[in-house]
């Protein structure tokens, strides 16, 4: 009897390939639980350069990209974060570990940003449990990038906020979805090389 071809393999096998991806969404749901619900903040800042008028439009936008993603790097650097953390009204310090390693990484974990092409928009969003307070640490984020900018790339860079910080209405983090569709993936893939190891033995 000719042995069964690859595709006609995943036929035959449809119902553990489709049982292992609902295993996979059940435990990548299941591990989703297990995690901190964060709420998100987030404020979008404008990055200017008013007395670069000898400048073509182009090169001060690229020049004004380059800012935006150096002020990121800067923002995730203890010396932000404890700038940040001291002028944030209302925030918990005790939720970050004295320890330093796991304070950095834990503040690293809880700041995201982000740099549109070829412009000088910045986008910055804090996760915390407490939406309040993450509020309060985005705005105080952008307070610092605000006052730090001209210290680190002349008197000439302006930094201005041009959308407030709106927080997330639902839990930000975990993304329930996210991991479950990333889960049910995964087992689809861990059943179909299932079956089509059978097949080769």
């Amino acid at each position: 009897m000719p042995r069964p071809t690859p595709i006609s393999a995943l036929v035959q096998g449809w119902k553990y390939i489709l049982g292992a991806a609902l295993i996979g969404a059940l435990i990548a749901l299941a591990f989703s639980f297990t995690q901190t619900l964060q709420y998100s903040s987030t404020i979008r800042l404008l990055i200017t350069q008013p007395s670069s008028t000898s400048l073509d439009a182009y090169t001060v936008l690229k020049s004004n990209e380059r800012i935006a993603q150096s002020l990121s790097q800067l923002l995730y650097t203890s010396t932000f974060f404890e700038n940040i953390l001291s002028q944030a009204p209302g925030v918990n310090a005790a939720y970050f570990p004295r320890d330093e390693l796991s304070r950095r990484k834990l503040w690293q974990r809880s700041v995201e940003t982000g740099v549109e092409a070829n412009s000088g928009l910045m986008t910055v969003t804090v996760y915390h449990p407490d939406p309040n307070q993450a509020r309060s640490l985005v705005n105080a984020a952008a307070e610092e990038l605000t006052k730090q900018a001209p210290n680190y790339f002349g008197f000439t860079v302006r930094l201005q906020v041009i959308d407030t910080a709106v927080n997330s209405r639902w839990f930000a983090r975990p993304n329930f979805i996210s991991n479950t569709l990333f889960g049910l993936f995964l087992g689809l893939l861990v059943g179909t090389a299932w079956i089509l190891v059978r097949k080769a033995d």
